[in-house]
């Protein structure tokens, strides 16, 4: 690293912790952040969206009832302003649009098949996302992640991921939709694919579940990072086991306040896994629900004493650290 690059990163962190000390959005908006548990469909803002759709969208209640309630409320209030092809290519590029405005120079951001088949297919889908990348954050490090639902037909999909994964467009493969839907071993096949391709493997895991669940995902799917994983913190062995192995959690605060898998944010998991030794990173995971964007994630940790301005700008770094 150079000496302007140093003085870059003074110049960053001194804004950095500004920021956090004064409440003022406006300095953390100037400094770099990362946001790699991120849904694409719900990664854009909701004032955004409105704006394009020139309509009011709703605010989300304070809490929802667990994963269910969640989804039962973007259904009925918000997908019907944006639903179909069209609404969900709007989604896609609010997402890039945000990325822009919050500063967020690693980005990885999650797409289903059933979700590339309705842009048109792989060649289309991969025309639209670069192009939105391209003409909204071009220097932001964009790493496409292809995720599937817990309760896939896999056998379908395994007869048709050689098509998406050939294509070197992605980076990382996902499995969400909830825990307990069916048995870790069942998706092996499709972390046994993604080994052929060289994808990084994560998995939606210790969300609602336990810390053995994560370490059982860890094991059998030979993971590299977590999504969530915030019931990891219920066993020291399970966080040993992490740490040693230098498996990330990818956190998202709200996300998991606001969906009652943590009571509150000055309760959050985040402190213990930090406190450790384990490597996490903050992220929005579905900012157009959530209401909370990454600039205000790390707001929050601080105002709530959560972790110091040292230790939340060291998990900034941290998460710029490409894989």
């Amino acid at each position: 690293m150079n000496k302007t690059d140093n003085n870059d990163k003074g110049l960053q962190e001194e804004l950095f912790f500004e920021g956090l000390a004064e409440n003022d959005n406006a300095k953390l908006l100037k400094v770099p952040m990362s946001d790699i548990h991120n849904h694409s469909t719900k990664g854009c803002s909701r004032n955004w969206l409105g704006e394009q759709l020139g309509v009011d969208l709703p605010a989300p209640p304070e809490r929802f009832n667990g994963l269910a309630g969640m989804q039962e409320w973007f259904t009925s209030t918000i997908k019907p302003y944006c639903s179909g092809r069209d609404g969900i290519v709007k989604r896609w590029e609010g997402s890039f649009a945000e990325a822009k405005r919050n500063n967020v120079m690693r980005l990885a951001m999650n797409f289903g098949p059933a979700e590339i088949e309705l842009a048109g297919g792989m060649a289309e889908f991969m025309l639209l996302i670069k192009g939105f990348h391209q003409k909204y954050c071009p220097d932001t490090v964009f790493e496409p992640e292809i995720t599937y639902v817990a309760l896939s037909n896999i056998d379908e999909e395994l007869s048709r991921i050689d098509q998406y994964l050939s294509s070197g467009f992605f980076r990382s493969i996902d499995v969400c939709g909830g825990e307990d839907l069916r048995p870790v071993e069942d998706f092996r096949p499709l972390y046994r694919k993604a080994e052929e391709y060289h994808l990084i493997k994560r998995m939606h895991v210790g969300e609602s579940g336990t810390a053995e669940d994560v370490r059982r995902a860890v094991d059998i799917l030979g993971l590299d990072e977590v999504h969530h994983g915030i019931g990891a913190a219920e066993s020291k062995e399970v966080m040993r086991f992490l740490a040693d192995n230098r498996i990330q959690l990818n956190v998202c605060p709200s996300s998991n306040v606001m969906l009652g898998y943590a009571s509150s944010y000055k309760a959050h998991p985040i402190k213990v896994l930090y406190e450790n030794g384990i490597s996490v990173t903050i992220n929005t995971d579905d900012l157009l629900i959530f209401d909370s964007s990454i600039e205000n994630e790390y707001l929050i940790l601080y105002r709530e004493c959560v972790l110091t301005a040292a230790q939340l700008n060291e998990i900034r770094l941290n998460g710029l650290r490409t894989a």
